[in-house]
């Protein structure tokens, strides 16, 4: 009995320990000189909370911090803001969906196996991806793009060093000069 909880609660930890990371999805047009470029300007419109039905994920406070972040990463790699004359424009989205996943639990029940209970569970949850972009102003072209699950419904004292470790996340992504 004992063995069995230990197994249980190791296959538990497990299970938890994979689902926390998130893996980056990335492309870029490898036709494009990233060195040609010096300007950004952030995208003023994606300031804007656009998921009004969820406000724990999506407000002014998560947005700001987002686009803080992004324009600290912008910078340390070589980029200028240039609100008058920019040559790339900045971006980012929060994709939030709710989303269902229904469980079966059947519960056997003595030597032949005769299901005792049979329950159906289903679990609603939200997923939200943020998508950076970085595109070329002139050409008003996508030249690169990265998105990653996330999870914005977190305390303010939590919020502004996560959104700052994901941001760092997917800039790692980004081709450097």
């Amino acid at each position: 009995m004992k063995a069995k909880y230990i197994l249980s609660t190791l296959a538990l930890l497990f299970v938890f320990g994979c689902a926390s990371t998130s893996a980056v999805l990335a492309d870029y047009d490898d036709t494009i000189d990233f060195n040609q470029y010096s300007t950004f300007v952030l995208c003023i419109d994606d300031l804007f909370v656009e998921n009004t039905n969820y406000p724990n994920y999506d407000n002014n406070e998560v947005r700001q911090l987002i686009g803080d972040a992004i324009e600290a990463e912008m910078e340390l790699i070589g980029h200028k803001t240039n609100v008058l004359n920019p040559e790339l424009q900045v971006g980012f989205q929060l994709v939030i969906q709710q989303k269902e996943a229904t469980f079966t639990n059947c519960e056997s029940q003595g030597d032949y196996n005769y299901w005792h209970e049979c329950k159906i569970d289903t679990i609603v949850y939200t997923e939200e991806t943020l998508v950076i972009y970085v595109s070329d102003f002139n050409k008003n072209q996508v030249i690169w793009q990265a998105s990653v699950q996330c999870d914005l419904n977190r305390s303010k004292s939590k919020l502004k060093p996560y959104v700052k470790s994901l941001i760092e996340q997917l800039f790692d992504e980004y081709p450097r000069l």
